[in-house]
């Protein structure tokens, strides 16, 4: 039987890794980044066939404490406190927001323009609303649109009810809302943005309590204190140049030593990866190469790197994600328990989210696939040495979309933000 408070006594226990002469610390109140909601609507009041409709009382009445009930942030374009060209906050907040509802009473142009923009950029969760009575132009008449009434409080409280409910169910499902997203098979990239700040997410297993599998922010380069560190490599075993933008390349330059000069006068890692390959010029997919750390050891605290063959390079296409991408977090996982290894004492690892990178793979896909072969992994294996499992989610893309995929996995316990 599950010791619920013992979960969360765990919770509730601050993990603190080193961080130069600073701590970072998992707390309940890292669980999660808030969910956001843009709200696309007219301002003020409107004359809208005759009848004058205040959509600030709209706004303040129904939709923004429907919304915060459910501990989204909501936001309307007036309400961006930032400097710049106001369209390209616009932009971004269609883009990056997990939720928009949409009040298309007025039949507003500049409304359907945002509309649009949301479809076409994000394939859900967009919600519409109208004022009871108002007519469904021709283009969206086959969509879901709730009516509101702001006559008594009943009747707000009925529209609450139904917007909650739409919102509930369509974070749950993620299903498709969008009709471009439904007829194009399109995939929209934005200009990612890196999390500066180093920040642990955790989850507890259920069936396993000391385990754990968590989420780190930021750049690598700032991760102290995790016993192994995955290098996502190619079946070929060939690291990245020192100034290639890949893990590859960072564990290699971060593990080679420097002169004074930080010039590399000795390639500790890259060669000793050379060493265990010799004569042999590739390796199976999801093959896993352990060599020692170089100078990661003593400036990160790191004691293994394990390389693993997740990509294949093609003449002429560059390097692709192997078939199997949870065989590679498995394989990892259970090096780990390699009998030649006791003596390191290991207990955490650090993977990249392997293929979404330099292997293009879609970030979603690829980060459930390896997220569920860890947990997995773990349940079926309680004595594996390892503790503590890491994902590197260095964008807050891949942080939003990894925390979802948390929120959906019953194995785990989802600390409450």
């Amino acid at each position: 039987m599950v010791d619920e408070k013992a979960i969360a006594t765990d919770r509730l226990s601050s993990m603190q890794i080193q961080k130069g002469e600073s701590k970072w610390v998992t707390s309940p109140n890292l669980t999660r980044t808030p969910k956001k909601c843009f709200v696309i609507m007219p301002f003020g009041k409107k004359d809208v066939e005759g009848e004058l409709i205040d959509f600030d009382e709209i706004y303040r009445r129904l939709i923004k404490p429907t919304v915060e009930a459910l501990n989204i942030t909501c936001v309307r374009c007036d309400e961006i406190a930032e400097s710049g060209w106001i369209h390209s906050k616009m932009f971004e907040h269609i883009y990056e927001s997990e939720l928009a509802v949409v009040d298309i009473t007025s039949l507003n142009p500049n409304v359907f323009y945002e509309l649009g923009v949301r479809h076409a950029l994000v394939k859900a969760v967009t919600v519409l609303i109208r004022k009871k009575g108002t007519a469904l132009p021709y283009n969206i008449q086959a969509f879901q649109a709730i009516e509101y009434d702001l006559a008594t409080e009943s009747t707000i409280e009925e529209a609450q009810e139904k917007i909650t409910a739409l919102i509930q169910n369509g974070l749950r499902s993620q299903k498709n809302d969008s009709p471009v997203h439904e007829v194009l098979d399109i995939v929209i990239e934005g200009k990612e943005k890196i999390i500066s700040k180093t920040e642990v997410f955790s989850y507890n297993l259920y069936k396993t309590r000391q385990k754990k599998v968590c989420l780190i922010t930021g750049d690598i380069q700032n991760v102290k204190g995790v016993d192994v560190w995955v290098n996502s490599e190619n079946t070929n075993m060939q690291m990245a140049r020192y100034h290639d933008r890949s893990i590859s390349s960072i564990i290699r330059y971060l593990g080679a030593k420097k002169s004074k000069t930080k010039q590399v006068v000795e390639d500790t890692i890259a060669n000793e990866l050379l060493d265990v390959m010799a004569q042999d010029t590739h390796v199976p997919p999801g093959t896993v190469i352990v060599t020692g750390a170089g100078e990661l050891e003593r400036t990160h605290q790191v004691k293994k790197i394990f390389h693993v063959a997740s990509v294949i390079g093609q003449m002429g296409k560059g390097y692709t994600p192997v078939c199997d991408l949870g065989i590679c977090v498995r394989n990892a996982l259970s090096e780990a328990d390699n009998p030649e290894l006791e003596e390191a004492q290991l207990r955490s690892i650090l993977f990249p989210l392997f293929g979404t990178g330099g292997g293009r793979g879609n970030l979603e896909e690829k980060s459930k696939e390896l997220i569920h072969a860890a947990i997995h992994y773990l349940e079926e294996n309680p004595q594996a040495i390892l503790d503590e499992v890491y994902f590197l989610a260095s964008t807050r893309k891949a942080l939003k979309i990894c925390q979802h995929i948390f929120e959906g996995i019953s194995e785990v316990v989802v600390p409450v933000s």
